[in-house]
């Protein structure tokens, strides 16, 4: 994988392939856009292409005089013989250690490696314990590549504590380091933390390259154009959908009663468990505001106000509001007008008639 292997992105790759052939990197960036659409992707593929050995060299060029060669050809010692200037090789050890996981350069910071840090459970928020190791590890020297690179994964994960801690790395970065944060709702960080990183804006994926992204994944055409048409341009969507299908395919429907049993199962965890919420109530009012589309005269009244329903209860789950209780209503209130996952999934061809 590259950046130049990432697609729905084209002009957000664009503009981070001119930053690699500038080598004028921030040293802060910040990767905004809906949950699902290649965030993270990008910023690994980005930290790949910053930290490749078949590179240019940091310092340009120097500059020729008039009795050197114009036009002299680039050797196999030169960087420039082997590789482009604006994406990673793909062979060299870095970018190999970056597949395996264990780039001494390159750290992926998420709630997986607090857990192994801190020894302990994995959490739903990034503690301020490790945002400040985070900041230790910025100031060492580089092992392998001239750079190193932290990715903060869902930086919005951080407590207030954690963000007011890296603020002073971001403000004064050390030498050689760049800090990538990934985030779906820009506002869950401090406006100090946004001023001070370079943000690069990503948008949710073009229908179609949901659809190709569906079929690599072992989708067929049918199944792909169905989830890419309710999954609102996001791959994690798509693929909690596809997931929700098999469920109904293996008996799990959906009655008055089963909209109960349906939010006694939600998951433990409060963080899945909004998760699951927030996409059950994003397919329904998907196939209600299909339903309203169709509908006509005083047949779309009762619609319009169950999409209004639907997403004030969406609202809620940024509350503390009980997710079951949300669930609840939610399906019970669109079952009055014979709209249910499982009808929504149908409609979109992914379970069998």
């Amino acid at each position: 994988m590259a950046l130049s292997q990432i697609i729905g992105h084209d002009k957000t790759m664009a503009r981070l392939k001119s930053l690699l052939v500038s080598q004028r990197v921030p040293p802060a960036l910040l990767f905004t856009g809906p949950e699902g659409v290649g965030k993270f992707l990008a910023a690994k593929e980005f930290a790949r292409a910053l930290t490749c050995l078949h590179k240019p060299p940091e310092e340009p060029a120097p500059e020729k005089s008039l009795f050197d060669s114009p036009s002299e050809p680039a050797t196999h010692h030169s960087p420039l013989a082997t590789h482009n200037s604006d994406d990673a090789c793909g062979v060299c050890a870095s970018c190999l250690q970056i597949d395996s996981g264990a780039h001494p350069d390159v750290r992926i910071i998420d709630t997986a490696f607090q857990a192994a840090l801190l020894d302990e459970d994995e959490s739903r928020n990034l503690k301020v314990d490790t945002i400040r190791e985070v900041c230790r590890y910025a100031n060492q020297t580089s092992i392998l590549s001239s750079r190193k690179v932290f990715i903060i994964r869902d930086a919005g994960a951080m407590v207030q504590q954690a963000q007011n801690a890296i603020l002073k790395t971001l403000e004064e970065p050390p030498p050689g380091t760049v800090l990538i944060l990934t985030v779906s709702r820009k506002n869950a960080l401090l406006a100090t933390i946004i001023s001070r990183c370079y943000a690069i804006d990503f948008t949710a994926l073009p229908r179609a390259a949901l659809e190709r992204l569906l079929e690599a994944q072992g989708q067929t055409l049918d199944d792909a154009a169905a989830l890419s048409s309710v999954s609102q341009g996001s791959l994690k969507t798509a693929g909690d959908l596809r997931r929700l299908s098999e469920r109904l395919k293996g008996g799990a429907r959906f009655d008055r009663m089963g909209a109960f049993k349906m939010a006694a199962s939600l998951p433990k965890d409060s963080h899945r468990a909004r998760h699951e919420v927030v996409t059950l109530l994003d397919l329904l009012l998907a196939g209600t505001r299909d339903r309203w589309a169709g509908a006509a005269g005083c047949a779309k009244k009762p619609l319009s106000a169950l999409v209004t329903t639907l997403l004030a209860l969406r609202r809620m789950t940024a509350q503390n509001v009980s997710y079951n209780l949300i669930l609840e209503t939610a399906l019970l209130e669109s079952e009055k007008l014979g709209i249910l996952p499982e009808n929504v999934i149908k409609a979109s061809r992914l379970v069998g008639q």
